[in-house]
Order: structure tokens, then sequence, then C-alpha cells
């Protein structure tokens, strides 16, 4: 909009107020006719009322058992379901035994989906053409100005402070210590971090922010690269001054991890990770969506009815259409193709408008179109430039960091190191403040050592191991993210042999990582379908009243029309977050024209309070468009006290995130700034012009709205 000026007059004879609104910008390989699925395994669901009990007697007749039940997937559908594990018998022989069986209701491979990217190569707001494009080329392709999905606008009319949800990546693992990623984690609030406790009773040890259910632990490092890409585009963080910012970049990311090698997963892992959701779901953690970035050839009862129970519990379940080229009307992918009303089937578009070249698609299959080519997006640092090390002397000892440990600069930080025996309180002496404290595994957790060290002060931990074992195999923990000093590992003849020499002694350890290389360029329905879960986040964000129904509606039905996506997909479109929030494009988000007007039948234009300020201005400051009373200014205009007698204070309202600047003028032409710009709280802020007391003149003021 163009700046909007409105003129107040003073009880005071120095000076005039003016509000001026500006606006600035916010800132793979065809599907075979049948997957791969993992020999000796099949998952069974039993007929409805069979109870476990007698389902395990079933199996035991055939020297079979539960391997791996599915409680709460099983509960919704009140029928057992499970994986069953016999490596000595081949899965046809395993069907064929239990297919027959009248209390079995399907019995099926345990299929092995693949992940749906396809790698470029190279490395950040400006590289992010399906945010915001302005025909810039990117990773060396020219783009069509225009062709994104309006994340700006989007964001400029975003409820503030919006109430926390969260989106499930289903993936190869996240690195959840990426500091693009980090902050955006989802913490497990019942779970005490590293203290190898399954501290809220729910079979699972020290999941505190998310779980691997391929290895069955709590550690979800990336098995490749996938899941961290997939991650950043959803949510990474915003406005933090580093690489890129995610679609939802105010929800939280939970990382379900459910591959070993960073590019296969059973379906057995998903199912398990999807039986897991539904569970936080119904303890109230706001799960909203969950991302599949994979697929199969293969339909699965077991993985339907799986997403049937994330749909009986609200949660949207975003797939990707595939990356053969190929019709899904005629040749399915799954989970993609399942006609559950929670699925949301997306292809991939190019930044110049077009299907990419890779994309499935599906006249009746596939519903929306996202930018999925030349997506830039996080990396894990394990990818990139890293140095764990120990140089005392001229010897250098091998090291490995522990998962969470803060940073050195590249040359390391060089203190002298001091002896602090096994870490716990009492073991640090007074001088290793400001330094190095060299620790022993034992008795205590590593976060305990690490928690202990920084209380003395120590700036950096050795932590050496008592065991043989290689300083490589079962990496060390912290536990959790937070403001760790850097830690390392070395290995036990190492640490007895520094032990053993004259402490303290000057050492360098070095804990660094290049972390502004830990972005690459990724293609695929893989990076296509992170774009809509993160728009499932923003919608859920801004409207937390509606329904899954009501949202995947709002996405589906207020898309851009794309030729190239016509007759392609259902939609005919491509992801649209700015009409998402104002589907009657007056420049109103929905969610404030309903909370101020109980309707969207108010223009953008109008000015139903006749305060001089129209709608649009009301929204924009905060204010109520039905209260002529309420409207940006200054509400306040004193004198200062004491010592600052002359100054000249203002007090004005805020909106939280919302950018505020004061500038005076003696002439009313030529204006200066007062001050810092000014971020909004939601509660009035005061500014002072210390200049007043040496102003010979009068001063006039104006106060600036800059519009996200």
């Amino acid at each position: 909009m163009k700046p909007v000026s409105h003129s107040f007059g003073f009880a005071t004879s120095r000076a005039l107020a003016l509000l001026l609104l500006s606006s600035s910008a916010l800132l793979a390989g065809k599907a075979a006719a049948e997957d791969a699925y993992v020999e000796g395994e099949v998952l069974v669901t039993f007929k409805s009322g069979v109870a476990t009990e007698t389902a395990k007697t079933a199996l035991g007749k055939r020297a079979l058992g539960l391997t791996q039940k599915f409680d709460h997937l099983s509960a919704r559908r009140n029928r057992v379901s499970a994986m069953v594990r016999e490596k000595a018998r081949k899965t046809k022989d395993l069907i064929a035994d239990l297919k027959d069986d009248p209390d079995v209701e399907t019995v099926e491979p345990n299929y092995i989906r693949r992940v749906s990217a396809v790698s470029t190569a190279d490395p950040d707001f400006s590289k992010l053409w399906g945010l915001h494009n302005t025909g810039q080329t990117v990773n060396g392709s020219a783009s069509t100005s225009g062709v994104d999905t309006k994340f700006s606008q989007a964001w400029a009319l975003a409820r503030p402070n919006p109430s926390e949800v969260v989106v499930a990546v289903v993936d190869t693992g996240v690195d959840i210590t990426h500091p693009d990623l980090a902050a955006n984690i989802w913490t497990n609030p019942g779970e005490i971090p590293g203290n190898s406790i399954d501290d809220d009773g729910d079979g699972r040890v020290d999941d505190v922010h998310g779980y691997d259910f391929a290895s069955n632990t709590a550690i979800m490092t990336d098995s490749g690269e996938h899941g961290t890409h997939v991650a950043g585009t959803i949510a990474a963080i915003g406005q933090n001054g580093i690489g890129v910012i995610g679609v939802g970049y105010k929800a939280k990311i939970l990382p379900l991890k459910v591959s070993t090698d960073g590019e296969t997963l059973s379906t057995s892992a998903v199912l398990a990770a999807l039986d897991y959701m539904v569970a936080l779901k119904e303890r109230g953690v706001n799960i909203v969506a969950a991302n599949a970035s994979y697929g199969g050839g293969s339909s699965s009862t077991s993985e339907r009815q799986a997403i049937e129970a994330l749909r009986d519990a609200g949660i949207v379940f975003c797939a990707a259409a595939g990356n053969e080229t190929a019709n899904n009307d005629t040749t399915p992918s799954y989970p993609a193709n399942y006609t559950t009303s929670n699925i949301i089937s997306v292809a991939a578009t190019t930044q110049t408008n077009g299907l990419a070249s890779f994309s499935n698609y599906g006249a009746t299959t596939v519903d929306i179109g996202a930018p999925g080519a030349n997506i830039y997006s996080a990396m894990p640092l394990s990818m990139v430039s890293q140095t764990s090390s120990l140089k005392i002397g001229n010897t250098t000892y091998a090291a490995a960091s522990l998962e969470f440990s803060g940073s050195t600069v590249s040359v390391g930080l060089t203190k002298p190191l001091y002896s602090c025996s096994l870490g716990r309180v009492g073991d640090f002496p007074a001088a290793v403040s400001g330094n190095i404290a060299l620790i022993q595994r034992g008795t205590i957790t590593f976060a305990e050592k690490v928690t202990n060290a920084m209380n003395a002060g120590a700036v950096a931990a050795v932590i050496y191991d008592n065991t043989s074992s290689s300083i490589t195999t079962n990496p060390w923990t912290l536990g959790t993210t937070g403001s760790w000093i850097p830690a390392i590992r070395i290995s036990m003849a190492n640490g007895q042999t520094i032990a053993a020499s004259t402490l303290p002694v000057s050492s360098t350890l070095t804990e660094w990582v290049n972390t502004a290389a830990a972005y690459q360029y990724l293609d695929g329905t893989s990076m296509a379908t992170p774009h809509v879960t993160g728009a499932v986040a923003f919608a859920a964000m801004n409207f937390p009243g509606e329904t899954m129904a009501q949202r995947i509606s709002r996405i589906l039905n207020n898309t851009t029309p794309v030729a190239a996506l016509s007759g392609k997909t259902t939609t005919g479109g491509m992801l649209n977050l700015q009409k998402m929030i104002d589907t009657d494009g007056d420049g109103l988000p929905d969610w404030w024209e309903t909370e101020q007007f109980g309707s969207l039948a108010q223009a953008g234009a109008g000015d139903l309070d006749q305060d001089g300020f129209t709608n649009a201005d009301e929204y924009l400051a905060g204010t109520s468009p039905v209260n002529a009373s309420s409207k940006l200014g200054f509400s306040l205009l004193s004198a200062g006290t004491g010592n600052s007698a002359a100054d000249f204070v203002l007090d004005f309202p805020t909106v939280a995130d919302r950018s505020y600047q004061v500038e005076w003028s003696n002439d009313l032409i030529a204006w200066s700034v007062l001050g810092n710009t000014i971020t909004g709280t939601g509660s009035p802020v005061e500014v002072r012009d210390t200049g007043a007391r040496t102003s010979s003149t009068q001063r006039f003021y104006r106060l600036r709205l800059i519009t996200p």
C-alpha cells in the first residue's frame, strides 16, 4: 500500500505529530510393479474383535510372535496391527501360512519405500525462488518473476504470536544441531535428556526431540541428507541472520527417523512413527501435519489404515507424488495415491512455472503443485568441513564431537587443561574457571559432567573414555540442544596418557564446523511436499480453530492457476500462501476480519468506524476498526523529569513483531530519525527526544509503522 499520512494536534505549543504508514517488504527411477520388501517380515492386521492374546495364540501355532505391535494405530481401528518377523522363513511363505487364518484380516509384505529426491549441486533468501521470485538466476537457471508461493505477502498478514504447532518429518532423520533448525526442533516436556530413562512412560527412552524407529534409539542423526533438507524447507528459523527461512518458520519440527541408509525405509518403521505421532497427539501435542517425502509402487493396507488413524486424529498427511515422470492415475505411487481424505499429494513445479520434468502427475490423484526444482535448504553438518581435535605441544590427539556440543573458531581455543576427575560437583579446581576441563567417563552422564564444568566456569571440556572402544562408535550425546560449551571425546589411552602427565598444560581444543556451508540445492517432489506441509502449519497458526478438513480446503481451493498443471492435478494450480490467508483478496487476513467483523464482508479500503483510518490501516496498526477512539498515534506527550526535564517524551501503542520509527523535523520538510527502529511487544513504548533540551525552535514528530 502507498504511504498514508494523518495529522494530530497536541496540547503543546512545541509539537505536532503526524502518523505516516509506510510499506516495506518483509523482509528416482520408475516405480516397480511391486516394491522390494524386507525378507522374512510381514505386516498383519487381525479382524475386529480379535484380542491381543488371541492374536498371539494364532501366531504361536506357527511358531511366530508379535515382533512389533502398533498399539495406538490398533486402538484407533479396534484391530490388532503388528509386524511379524521370522528371518528363517521367506516372506511369501509367511503370507501363505497366515492369509487363511480365520482371525487374520490382512497380511502383506513389509514394503520398502524410497525417498523422492534427486540431488543437483552447489550452494539465502534470494536463492529461495519458491518463496520470493524476482526473476533471479538460481543455481544457474533463469526464473520467471512472480512464480512463487507468495510467501512474503502472506507473512505480512500473519497472526502475531501464534500458538505452537508441530510438524512431523517422517524421513531419514534430521540434523537437530543445525543452527538454522536447532531452536525449532520440538522438545518433549515429559522427558529428561540423557538419563537413559523412559521418563514419560511411552516406551521410548530419552525421546526428547523425537525418535529413530529404524534403529530404536533417540538419536535422530540424518542417515543421509534428505530429512534435514525437508525440515529446512518446512521450518528453518526465520530472521536469524543466517541461511534460509522455512515456509512455516514459526512451527516446531518433530523428527521421526525411519531410514538407516538415507535412501530406503521399511513400512514397519513408518507405521511405528505414525503410531508414535498418534500417541503424542492424544497426549495433547499439537501435531497438525506429517511430511511424507517418499514413495513406492505397492499398495499397503497397513500403511493406508495408519494414515486413516492420522486422519481420525486430525493430522494432515502431505505426500510426494513421485519422481518417475509418471501419470499416477494409471501408475500409482504410494502413499500419495491412497484416497484417504487427509492426504495432500504434491507435484513439483519449476521456477519458470512448468511441471518439473521428473515430477509425477495425475488429473484425479495428484492435488497440487509446489516448488520442487533447485530448492535450497539445510544440509547436515556432517557433510561439511569440520575438525575435532586436542593439541598439546607437538602432539595432536584424535577427537570426536559430543552431539549438541558448542563450537570454537576454526583455529581452536588455546587454554590451560586441568584434571577434573569424573566431573562430579566438587571435582573441579577453582583454577579451571576460564580454562579447559579434562574429565574421565563414568559415574554420571555426559550432560551432567559438562553442566558441572560449565558451572565451575570451564570454557571447554575433554572427556576421555573408560573403555578401549573407538571414539567413532556409539556417538556420545549431551541429550538436547542448548548453550553448551565445546565438548569433545578422546580415547581411553590418550586420556590416560594426558592425565598422567604434568597438568595443567597449555592445550588447543578445536571443535569447529563450517556451518555457513551447510546448505545445498536438491530437486524432487520430496522438495515440493515440505512447501505444502509448511503451508498446513501456516494455516494452523493463523486459523487454530479450523478443522483438518478446513485447512486442506483452504490450501487446495486457493491456488495460483498454472497452465502446466491444468489436467495434471486436481486443482490445476500451485500453492499460494497469500490467497490461503486472504481468500477474498481485499488485503486483510481472514482471521482478522472474522475476529473484528464476524465475517469477510468489510474491504480494506473501508472505514467502518469513521475515524479517518481505513480498515487496512487499522489492521497494520493493531487498532480496532469498529472503535473510533482506537487508532495509532502518540497516546501521551509530556516533558521529561529530573535531569531530563527538557526532554520531550512520546508514548505510543505497539503490536508484537511490528516495526516502528519515530522521526522529527523543524520544518516538516526534512526529517531525521529519532532513536533506533522499535520492535513492538504488544505494550506501549516510550521514546525520549533528548535533542529538545537544546532546541530553540519548535519540533515536529511523526510515527512511522513499517509493515512486515
